[in-house]
């Protein structure tokens, strides 16, 4: 646990793992959907093997990306393959049409079409981490309260403890920063 306390403002801020954090993969509205064959990762789907997802969707359609299952000292996670040799776990993939949707109508024009592939992948990346914080129980819960005990704010589902981290003294510094102005 982490803990913020200033005495003269009367604030102070818990930040905790998160008991029952939601699953990004469902809550959120993600732009890929993550396909694997190992049971516990990615999204539920209908695909028995990979070659019958490799015959439905094809790089026509979707921006396909490979992914690896790495294992960590609390289980296994999904990055990003960049290698031909890796040996691949399954694949994170989005529409032609989700990427029209989530970046214009124009974003697969020519003149667009590598600064959407390139900021898609981006966002593959900030939705594998999401999902990887999840799954490795790495996500919290913040709350700050006055000197009276009541709750000024709480948030839940901050995933990756650095990110929470500086969210809790972003938000800290916020409500510090009211007090004062109200002095």
């Amino acid at each position: 646990m982490y803990q913020i306390r200033d005495t003269d403002a009367g604030l102070s801020l818990s930040l905790a793992r998160d008991p029952h954090p939601r699953n990004p993969r469902i809550a959120d509205d993600n732009l890929f959907q993550i396909v694997t064959w190992t049971e516990g990762l990615g999204d539920s789907h209908d695909w028995p093997s990979r070659s019958k997802f490799e015959a439905t969707i094809t790089p026509d359609m979707a921006l396909i990306l490979p992914l690896l299952k790495t294992r960590t000292s609390k289980g296994a996670v999904l990055v990003r393959s960049w290698s031909d040799e890796d040996t691949i776990a399954g694949y994170a993939f989005a529409t032609h049409e989700r990427l029209r949707l989530a970046f214009g109508a124009d974003a697969l024009s020519d003149g667009k079409r590598d600064e959407t592939m390139e900021q898609a992948e981006y966002r593959c990346l900030g939705e594998l981490q999401a999902y990887d914080d999840f799954v490795q129980g790495e996500v919290f819960r913040l709350e700050i309260v006055d000197g009276r005990g009541r709750s000024l704010e709480k948030r839940r589902d901050l995933y990756g403890e650095e990110y929470a981290r500086h969210v809790a003294q972003t938000v800290f510094d916020q409500h510090l920063n009211s007090v004062s102005v109200r002095d």
